[in-house]
């Protein structure tokens, strides 16, 4: 059954005539196209050219080919008959057999039309409308510090109102051996700058200029100062003033200056700016098509499915159901005996 099937769906051409067709490429007076629409086989209403073969043969590793045989003939008739009727064959059984109708058959087909389409507006993108350097070199100006930064330290302070009191939380930090949990408690409980004593004292990473990431912090040159005179990770060893207060310094860590300049990033910015002009232009097609297909919406309609925290997908509620809190539960043996006697 399954050889007269074979038979009645593929015509082929036969090692002989195969070998021709892949030689008339080597004929100077054939025309390239011609070659390439020459028929392989005939599978019902498919038909492999020369030109199939090539491609499917060319998305093939050179240790995937050399499986099919030791020739380059044999690997040429194998392949085309191993894989690409093969395929067909497939395919051709599965028409008859309705699987294409299946809801996930479709959904894959589906999938690999959606990326047919993207992949073909990306190239077509890539040819019409290259990124020129002058848009590279325009956003890397417009956005140079994600680029260029100076050096940044972390510092966490402990402000207090006297020189003695600073002077005393330093002995007990080298005392401690500068134990993380005991710095937090003493900030939480010493420090007067209460916007930043609930997170240890935390002032972030500061730059040269004493600004920070909080808009509204700027650090007092002076805990710079004192800072850089320690390592990271190193306590400052006296109190630092700061206005008419005094500060308990620790240097967590240091960053150091990075420049990375438009040649070094050029080639990533390029990529960026593609992938950018590739979504806007896929967002334009998607609200054209919506308005064009889309001729009915009803979210609604999907409201008795539920999402758990977890994101898995619970089982559909018959409408009127309650939920497992609320379901009421069944009747102990010890109620059911006791009904039984009322």
């Amino acid at each position: 059954m399954r050889a007269r099937w074979r038979n009645s769906a593929v015509t082929v051409l036969g090692a002989a005539v195969l070998a021709a067709v892949v030689a008339v490429g080597t004929s100077s007076s054939v025309r390239a196209d011609a070659r390439e629409d020459a028929v392989v086989a005939r599978v019902g209403d498919a038909v492999i050219t020369v030109r199939d073969v090539e491609r499917r043969m060319g998305q093939m590793a050179p240790f995937q080919l050399v499986a099919y045989g030791s020739t380059q003939e044999e690997i040429r008739k194998r392949f085309v008959d191993e894989v690409m009727i093969r395929d067909l064959l497939l395919a051709q059984g599965a028409e008859q057999t309705g699987v294409k109708e299946r809801p996930e058959v479709q959904e894959r087909r589906r999938s690999v039309l959606r990326g047919a389409l993207l992949g073909r507006m990306r190239a077509e993108l890539v040819k019409t409308s290259p990124v020129s350097d002058e848009e590279v070199r325009v956003f890397y100006e417009a956005n140079k510090e994600k680029f260029v930064s100076p050096a940044r330290v972390a510092l966490w302070r402990i402000l207090v109102a006297t020189r003695e009191e600073a002077a005393e939380l330093i002995a007990e930090l080298q005392k401690a051996s500068l134990d993380v949990q005991k710095w937090n408690d003493l900030a939480r409980e010493k420090s007067l700058d209460k916007s930043s004593s609930l997170r240890g004292g935390n002032l972030g990473f500061v730059l040269p200029d004493g600004a920070t990431t909080d808009p509204e912090l700027q650090v007092d040159p002076r805990l710079l100062e004192a800072a850089s005179k320690v390592k990271d990770a190193e306590l400052v060893p006296e109190p630092v003033p700061e206005g008419k207060r005094w500060a308990v310094v620790w240097r967590r860590q240091s960053m150091k200056a990075v420049t990375r300049p438009l040649e070094q990033e050029g080639a990533g910015i390029r990529q960026m700016l593609a992938h950018q002009k590739a979504d806007a232009q896929v967002k334009e097609l998607l609200a054209r098509l919506r308005k064009e297909h889309l001729s009915e919406f009803n979210p609604e309609a999907v409201s008795l499915l539920e999402v758990s925290t977890a994101g898995e997908l619970q089982p559909t509620r018959r409408p009127g159901a309650l939920p497992a809190s609320r379901k009421p539960s069944a009747p102990s043996l010890k109620d059911q005996k006791h009904q039984h006697q009322h």
